[in-house]
């Protein structure tokens, strides 16, 4: 293994392995890689970073994996380290946010649904609206207030891809299938109605997109053609 002489290869190697869906494999290199680096009395920037990028990959991982228990440590190490790593060069609350996002789903599906719903929650403080959060905060743990309360802001459905998404703005996209089912009722119906009106093409796939490009056509003016 070349974990600790070369992190940022075998970073990249860790990413396709994970992205292939090659977990195993994946499991493997990133737990020697992240073993190598904390066996490093003395770590700098660059190393400590792709040592937080390790645990965070594997801790990923092993949720894929349903090794639920590793994978608690292991996000609780990344916690750890990534505040390190926030005291040498800065701290990244959007990345952090993301982490216990992570945290969360880890929790929920090791069973603890406390543990789960404090990362949640954490992961919003940090980031203010984070739809896709919320949603899986409800899928997991059966907390919705959050969903319902961040919903009626989300904007309006857009297609991405084959899916159909919220995309409030500055934050990751939501699946609009999914919160229509978590929330039942009117806004079941309303995101129902939306999607079928994109399908049909009565509705722009991408409404908010559609509005900026109207906002960018230049009108006539009337008033300059009548004093003519």
């Amino acid at each position: 293994m070349f974990g600790a002489s070369n992190p940022q290869q075998a970073l990249h190697q860790l990413e396709n392995y994970h992205r292939e869906g090659r977990l195993e494999r994946a499991e493997v290199l990133a737990s020697d890689m992240t073993d190598r680096l904390m066996m490093l009395k003395e770590r700098d920037g660059d190393t400590q970073t792709a040592l937080v990028k390790g645990l965070r990959l594997l801790s990923s991982i092993l949720n894929d994996r349903s090794k639920f228990k590793r994978a608690q440590l292991t996000v609780k190490l990344l916690h750890k380290q990534r505040n390190k790593l926030g005291k040498m060069v800065g701290h990244d609350l959007v990345q952090a946010a993301e982490d216990y996002r992570l945290a969360g789903c880890i929790n929920a599906n090791y069973g603890k649904k406390g543990a789960a719903k404090r990362a949640f929650a954490k992961c919003e403080k940090m980031q203010p609206g984070h739809l896709a959060a919320a949603l899986e905060a409800a899928e997991l743990t059966g907390f919705t207030k959050r969903l319902v309360k961040l919903y009626p802001s989300a904007g309006p459905v857009i297609k991405s891809g084959d899916a159909f998404v919220f995309q409030p703005a500055n934050r990751p996209v939501a699946d609009a299938r999914r919160i229509a089912v978590v929330l039942g009722g009117e806004a079941q119906s309303e995101i129902e109605r939306q999607i079928a009106a994109i399908e049909s093409g009565e509705q722009a796939a991408n409404a908010r997109l559609q509005a900026a490009v109207d906002s960018l056509v230049p009108t006539h003016d009337y008033h300059s053609y009548s004093t003519n």
